[in-house]
């Protein structure tokens, strides 16, 4: 369809029903909003050639004259303005991996409109928006793990209907699966993988998060799934710190960062009570109070020689630990 088309049709979807109505220009301004750009000679080209096929009137007895639907039309259906395009377009990339298979199937037929009315209106610019801005993982990126889709529609209806599963789930490592009988809980996305919050039945009030490829079957058996006491998704996340959490203690941690690797801590710090000083040598030391997981472990092996960590002393020894399994490693 083209974008004179697409134009035409958010006209119709402006202007009010009979004895309401809207002036060219106010028309002019609602247009703008949406993304187009056009001349008020051209909307009233494009209400007189509407107005011969559609029961759209024009009150021009005085001025500003105005618009309408006729007092006993029927009005459209909606279309897709280029804004709304937009939004499909830049949700989809992040709905696909949060809604299950086979209902994001369902509402692709969206997304694809979507994308197809940015394509005819290139010279828009809510189309060179979106032709111009993108999201970029800021770590190494991972290919996602493969989901069985029926597991996963089996478990996704589970926690939408607070339904129990008897599920077969491998254990990290091993090679079998075990038969288990789970209460669904939660989702999270990690990164590339899904992770279900659930309880196993022999111990219903201790959640844990699982990854959902490492389920190979699932299927509801009847019963209702538990939920402890109080249970919130956010509450869990926040207690349980899903970077692999060592201790519930924080740390006060104190490094020392080559100013070109912490000269980013300066924009975007580790914690809100951050302190930076500038040192005699160049180097810059951050004191932070952050919390105890494996991913700040890995975070600071990952700068390598421009980094030093001075406390706590326990981690500083860690970093030698691995600083010297690593030479051994290499060598």
């Amino acid at each position: 369809m083209p974008e004179s088309s697409l134009r035409q049709l958010q006209i119709l979807q402006i202007l009010p029903r009979h004895p309401s109505k809207v002036s060219t220009s106010q028309i002019q301004g609602q247009l703008e909003d949406l993304g187009y750009s056009v001349s008020l000679r051209m909307i009233q080209r494009d209400l007189e050639s509407l107005e011969s096929v559609m029961p759209i009137v024009c009150d021009d007895r005085e001025r500003p004259f105005g618009w309408s639907w006729h007092q006993s039309a029927f009005g459209l259906q909606p279309s897709m303005d280029p804004i709304e395009a937009l939004t499909f377009s830049l949700a989809e990339q992040y709905l696909e991996p949060l809604m299950p298979s086979k209902s994001f199937k369902r509402i692709k037929v969206f997304f694809d409109r979507a994308n197809s009315i940015l394509k005819k209106i290139k010279r828009n610019e809510i189309s060179r928006w979106r032709e111009r801005v993108r999201v970029e993982h800021q770590w190494q990126r991972l290919e996602a793990p493969k989901i069985n889709d029926q597991v996963e529609g089996e478990i996704y209806d589970a926690l939408l209907k607070g339904r129990q599963l008897s599920v077969l789930y491998t254990n990290r490592a091993e090679k079998r699966a075990k038969q288990r009988i789970i209460n669904p809980l939660g989702l999270v996305l990690r990164g590339q993988i899904h992770y279900l919050i659930c309880s196993m039945d022999e111990d219903k009030d201790n959640p844990r998060f699982l990854p959902l490829h490492r389920f190979t079957k699932a299927e509801w058996n009847g019963n209702t799934s538990y939920e402890p006491k109080g249970f919130s998704v956010d509450k869990y996340i926040k207690d349980n710190n899903l970077g692999y959490l060592y201790s519930n203690k924080p740390i006060n941690l104190e490094a020392k960062f080559d100013r070109s690797a912490g000269f980013h801590l300066t924009e975007s710090s580790l914690s809100k009570d951050q302190e930076i000083t500038p040192l005699d040598d160049g180097r810059l030391l951050v004191k932070a109070i952050v919390s105890d997981t494996a991913q700040l472990r890995w975070w600071l092996l990952g700068f390598a020689g421009q980094v030093e960590v001075i406390k706590p002393n326990f981690l500083r020894e860690e970093m030698v630990q691995n600083i010297k399994s690593m030479n051994k490693r290499y060598k």
